[in-house]
């Protein structure tokens, strides 16, 4: 007999997450029926939204490289510093962008760019896009080329059926699962009943 064999390696995956924000949120306070108000910043909007996300990779054979977390905001300087404050609270890169009337610009765009840079650079070997916009199908048979895996996640409201079939793996975020101490705040923050 020979010396014992070592024990095997943990070989862990690299995951890096992209988060189309503004997307996410508008559509999970259609999922939980609630407006954002105009004066108040989404902080318990994000955390459930940090809630929802942060549990699909929970298991040890995951190692999460990088959050991002794409979106644009309306305000001020002051605004926008306390919004990626916020967000680096839950963990997440802020790639925050101003936006011009009702126009959002530049958020797509940055988030394609760091997704395909990243695959390019093999910096992961899953990709996560949170997302339902159609308009990312193109980007994630673009990534798959590169080799990484990319994995979907998002709310059935807003979710394109092409894009969910484009992903290697796709999982539904379910708001009916979150317990209602992280739901409740932000029905009763954003709520336009509210006086």
């Amino acid at each position: 007999m020979g010396p014992p064999s070592p024990p095997p390696m943990q070989v862990y995956q690299r995951v890096m997450i992209f988060v189309d924000g503004t997307n996410l949120l508008l559509r999970l306070a259609e999922d939980l029926n609630v407006s954002f108000r105009a004066d108040k910043l989404p902080d318990s909007a994000i955390r459930v939204a940090a809630s929802l996300i942060n549990g699909l990779y929970s298991g040890v054979r995951f190692k999460i490289i990088r959050r991002y977390w794409f979106s644009s905001f309306t305000g001020s300087d002051e605004t926008r510093f306390k919004f990626a404050q916020r967000l680096r609270g839950y963990n997440f890169e802020p790639v925050i962008f101003r936006k011009k009337g009702n126009r959002e610009k530049g958020v797509d765009i940055a988030l394609t760019m760091s997704m395909l840079i990243n695959a390019f650079n093999q910096n992961y070997d899953i990709g996560l896009l949170v997302a339902g916009d159609e308009d990312y199908l193109e980007l994630v048979t673009e990534i798959k080329r590169y080799g990484p895996r990319v994995e979907g996640a998002f709310l059935e409201c807003g979710l394109s059926g092409e894009l969910k079939l484009a992903f290697d793996n796709f999982r539904m975020l379910e708001t009916k699962d979150l317990k209602d101490p992280i739901k409740q705040p932000l029905i009763d923050e954003f709520s336009d009943n509210k006086k």
